[in-house]
């Protein structure tokens, strides 16, 4: 599985993930993806054959019931609640990404869910 991590998430977690072996991009290492908003995030993962991983538990949950419900599809939304790993606790982040990564390898794994990271 591919991730592309929104702009909540620094772009050391994909460096680290990448240093495991694992495809992972952050928005903070592509410019052109600064400022887009949630959708148009969750859009540019699609076309990057991309699970999108972020903290927005707010919007992208009304989001992933819109885009079910208009049939659209997605390659797996990642939430990660602050209760579980803040977002400035690298080490986590990239420790619970790199388990779910290892627990479904396929490309496929998460297509059209959403996942809460535990």
């Amino acid at each position: 599985m591919r991730l592309w991590l929104d702009e909540m998430i620094p772009a050391e977690v994909a460096r680290k993930l990448r240093d495991l072996g694992h495809d992972a991009q952050a928005v903070q290492e592509n410019r052109w993806a600064w400022g887009l908003d949630d959708e148009a995030q969750l859009e540019a993962a699609v076309r990057q054959g991309r699970a999108i991983v972020t903290f927005n538990l707010r919007d992208f949950v009304p989001i992933a019931q819109q885009w079910a419900a208009g049939g659209r599809r997605h390659m797996g939304i990642i939430l990660i609640h602050p209760r579980t790993v803040q977002a400035d606790d690298i080490g986590g982040v990239v420790r619970r990404l790199a388990a779910l990564l290892e627990a479904h390898p396929a490309q496929d794994a998460l297509a059209d869910r959403v996942e809460f990271l535990s």
